[in-house]
């Protein structure tokens, strides 16, 4: 072959793929930009589900309130996480027609503070009653909160707590902080409707050698301890919400 021929061959190769390269380049930085715009329109639709919920969440408790004022009865919310629970509290605390308790289960708020630090609770529900039941603190933390002491378990071995009890069926709605002691000790509060449910199902998803469960007294003490972050699995928690959507329910945590 000609070396000159072959030369321009080569050039005339190399300046093809040149501007076949060029001609990309828009369509590369036009999918960039659609996937930064995707991005934050999903931030967008996230603030927007948040303050729905909320707003649900509200609309809801109001609605409790309300049923409690115009019945004389006590009504309950779900466990909320510290946000939300803070936007609540502030909305009830000029009401007169009922009475409105934030519980934690096996602590207490600090005589001189009206603010959760740590080691007196994270994630905290309302017990709400009318204003003339004589309902005390002291009363609603006993009734709506149970807290049980597990023993004897492996935690590095075991799966997460809100994994092993979402697995037995319990919502974390119905579960409060989840106190890990030490390396074999954790405690948790939960709603007093789930308590044996607790108490014979969950040792079959932990780890350990005679794991032991026990409701404590309303008298114990709960220790200080590190409290557990309250997330899912994207499996679990996908197939919690499915649970709540075919029930109609309303999202609180």
């Amino acid at each position: 072959m000609n070396t000159k021929y072959f030369a321009t061959l080569v050039i005339t190769l190399a300046m093809k793929s040149l501007v076949s390269s060029f001609q990309t380049l828009p369509g590369f930085f036009a999918k960039k930009t659609f996937a930064t715009n995707q991005i934050e329109e999903f931030r967008r639709l996230d603030w927007r589900n948040s303050h729905t919920q909320l707003s649900s969440v509200i609309e809801h408790i109001e609605h409790q309130a309300t049923i409690a004022a115009e019945t004389w009865s006590v009504e309950a919310t779900p466990f909320l996480d510290p946000d939300t629970a803070s936007e609540i509290e502030q909305r009830f605390q000029d009401r007169g027609d009922v009475m409105v308790f934030r519980v934690v289960g096996g602590r207490r708020l600090s005589a001189n503070s009206q603010k959760y630090s740590r080691g007196e609770g994270r994630r905290s529900r309302f017990v709400i009653s009318h204003a003339d039941l004589g309902m005390d603190a002291g009363t609603a933390e006993s009734e709506f909160c149970t807290v049980i002491r597990v023993e004897n378990v492996n935690i590095a071995a075991s799966n997460t707590f809100p994994n092993a009890l979402a697995s037995i069926g319990i919502d974390l709605d119905d579960i409060g902080d989840v106190v890990k002691v030490d390396s074999s000790t954790v405690y948790l509060v939960v709603n007093p409707a789930v308590g044996k449910q607790c108490l014979r199902l969950l040792p079959k998803e932990l780890v350990g050698a005679g794991i032991k469960l026990e409701i404590m007294e309303s008298n114990e003490f709960m220790p200080d301890g590190e409290i557990q972050e309250m997330k899912l699995s994207r499996i679990l928690e996908r197939q919690m919400s499915r649970k709540k959507l075919e029930r109609g329910y309303v999202q609180f945590s």
